[in-house]
């Protein structure tokens, strides 16, 4: 079983998010969970959905502020194992080249 899941993390105010995001991506290096950051959003996976939820709860947690709005998306494949590199390459296979363009 292979739980992937994108998250966001948005402190409401005024100004740059940056440190605020920085703390919360910091908290993610105590659970057992690989991240990536992206311009939108953070992307991880863990063996375990609850390593995920705990993780995401401490993202959370660690951005200081009135009013945090953190929303996730999970995808839990229960009887297969999966991870979002591989997926992202399976997509790269059809259409011949990386799923990118530089700006």
């Amino acid at each position: 079983m292979t739980a992937i899941a994108r998250f966001e993390v948005i402190p409401v105010h005024d100004g740059s998010l940056s440190e605020d995001i920085a703390q919360a991506v910091d908290a993610l290096d105590e659970y057992d969970v690989s991240y990536e950051l992206t311009a939108t959003d953070t992307v991880v996976e863990a063996e375990d959905i609850d390593e995920v939820f705990d993780a995401v709860k401490a993202a959370h947690h660690a951005v200081d502020g009135d009013r945090i709005i953190t929303s996730l998306e999970i995808d839990e494949y229960r009887s297969a194992d999966q991870d979002a590199e591989s997926r992202v390459e399976s997509v790269a296979s059809v259409l011949g080249r990386e799923p990118k363009r530089p700006a």
